[in-house]
């Protein structure tokens, strides 16, 4: 059965579907393979759209280590309001 996600990718921009993406994932961050299979966009056009939401404070780039290596993972930034 097709995600909702899915189902509606052509009423969504690029940046929209980026950030449906990484609301969804565990954590709120995930890696370009991770955003290039679940958004179906290219891995150098999504560089291009996460490098402008760094610049614009949505989101943080990390680095993960594991067993395979050094990983960037790309984060929602979260702020808390008290």
């Amino acid at each position: 059965m097709e995600s909702r996600v899915e189902k509606h990718k052509s009423r969504f921009t690029i940046t929209q579907l980026i950030l449906m993406a990484m609301a969804r994932a565990p954590g709120s961050c995930c890696s370009l393979e991770y955003l290039s299979e679940k958004t179906g966009v290219d891995k150098k056009e999504l560089l291009v759209y996460l490098t402008r939401l760094a610049k614009r404070g949505i989101i943080e780039r990390k680095w993960h280590k594991s067993r395979a290596g050094k990983e960037r993972m790309y984060c929602l930034k979260y702020e808390e309001i008290v």
